[in-house]
């Protein structure tokens, strides 16, 4: 107990200079957070979006991903209702649906293009921010962005078009749809020429019956990715069925390589800052508490011993750097707010859309950016307790930092 009161009448005694301290720790604290926080809410974004496009996982014919024409490897109807059973028996899958690609000429009177499609069971949930979504039974489109303006299409007056396309053993199928909506994914380079539609509406386009390119699965947890998969793929081995599984990370590579340019790009700048952070906090404390080294040697004059005198200084600036810390994840969780609050937007580089900035702080994080904090802030007393070790309380009365 006098320890920690007299660590504490320390500090309230050099109030200012306290304060400046607990200033420092708690701007270092929340800069080193929120650039953590930042750098996790991208990652974690980014893989949110890949598995609401693809599923956690995603079944189809065997060497299905390896072939270039997917036209002719389909799952028929007796296949997905094999594997419709399979998957009720799994309490890990929360849900599945079926996605069927095709692929063919669109074109107006004026123009034409390559398109890339895909069918969904429910196209609306995909959305479409200018026009109407896909809802079964319309026999409507909703094209990419860029296709959309290259056909020179308008939603109010000039918007049928005319595609053309094959699936499976059927002959080359030519039809009209109504075009109600544009969707922008964001990365013109990778989306062009690519449409939505509702799979139903696709089906009877081509007169067949119940079919799919693949099936999307969801999971209750991410946890159990990797446990499914190899279930799964065990279960076809071992009945000899002509399928395969796929996890969403193996189907979006792009996902892991952007996800190591951002852990590379955070290792080199939290380098910076934990230098920067590290040096910053040892000048500045260490030459707080050698400012007042005749004090201790004052203290020790008196009777105290150096290893009391040592605990306080050590506790000093434990207290110190826990109401820096605490002031550092208030901070980084105010700033959090304060984006929200005004809508702050970023636009990533080769992107036409603009998304929400934020900063995801997980417990994790706060654990490993405070614990170097704290760390750092321990250090600073080195070359105090160092110099009380040394010097008798004569010498640290006089001393004389210059």
């Amino acid at each position: 107990m006098f320890l920690l009161k007299s660590a504490w009448d320390n500090i309230k005694f050099h109030k200012k200079r306290s304060i400046l301290s607990i200033l420092l720790i708690t701007i270092a604290s929340a800069a080193i957070l929120l650039y953590r926080g930042f750098v996790e809410y991208s990652e974690q974004g980014m893989a949110i979006g890949f598995i609401q496009e693809s599923g956690h996982l995603q079944v189809a014919l065997k060497d299905f991903w390896n072939k270039k024409n997917t036209a002719d490897m389909i799952l028929t109807a007796h296949d997905m209702n094999k594997l419709k059973d399979l998957f009720d028996k799994i309490p890990e899958i929360v849900s599945s649906d079926a996605v069927l690609n095709f692929q063919g000429i669109i074109r107006t009177q004026n123009s034409s293009s390559i398109f890339c499609g895909a069918g969904y069971d429910e196209p609306h949930s995909l959305g479409a921010p200018e026009g109407v979504p896909v809802f079964e039974g319309d026999n409507s489109l909703v094209l990419d962005k860029a296709l959309f303006n290259s056909l020179g299409l308008d939603l109010e007056n000039n918007n049928y078009v005319n595609i053309m396309t094959a699936m499976g053993e059927k002959k080359i199928a030519a039809g009209s749809f109504e075009v109600s909506g544009t969707i922008d994914i964001g990365a013109p380079q990778n989306a062009a020429g690519f449409l939505i539609a509702s799979r139903k509406d696709i089906l009877d386009f081509f007169g067949m019956e119940d079919a799919a390119s693949y099936i999307r699965l969801y999971l209750k947890n991410n946890q159990d990715i990797k446990k499914i998969e190899n279930k799964l793929n065990s279960v076809f081995k071992e009945n000899n069925l002509n399928f395969e599984v796929k996890n969403w990370k193996t189907l979006n590579p792009s996902w892991q390589q952007v996800s190591d340019l951002f852990n590379a790009q955070f290792i080199v700048i939290s380098g910076i800052l934990y230098v920067l952070i590290f040096t910053a906090l040892t000048q500045s404390l260490s030459a707080s508490f050698m400012e007042r080294i005749g004090e201790f040697g004052t203290m020790e004059a008196i009777g105290l011993k150096k290893s009391l005198l040592i605990s306080i200084l050590i506790l000093e600036v434990c207290i110190l750097s826990i109401a820096g810390i605490i002031g550092g994840i208030l901070l980084s969780q105010a700033g959090n707010i304060i984006t929200q609050m005004f809508d702050i937007k970023m636009n990533p580089p080769g992107s036409t859309s603009y998304y929400l900035l934020n900063f995801f702080i997980t417990a994790e994080a706060v654990i490993k950016t405070q614990f170097f904090i704290f760390f750092t802030a321990l250090i600073s007393v080195i070359y105090p307790i160092y110099t009380i070790k040394k010097y008798s309380s004569i010498k640290l009365i006089n001393y004389n930092i210059s």
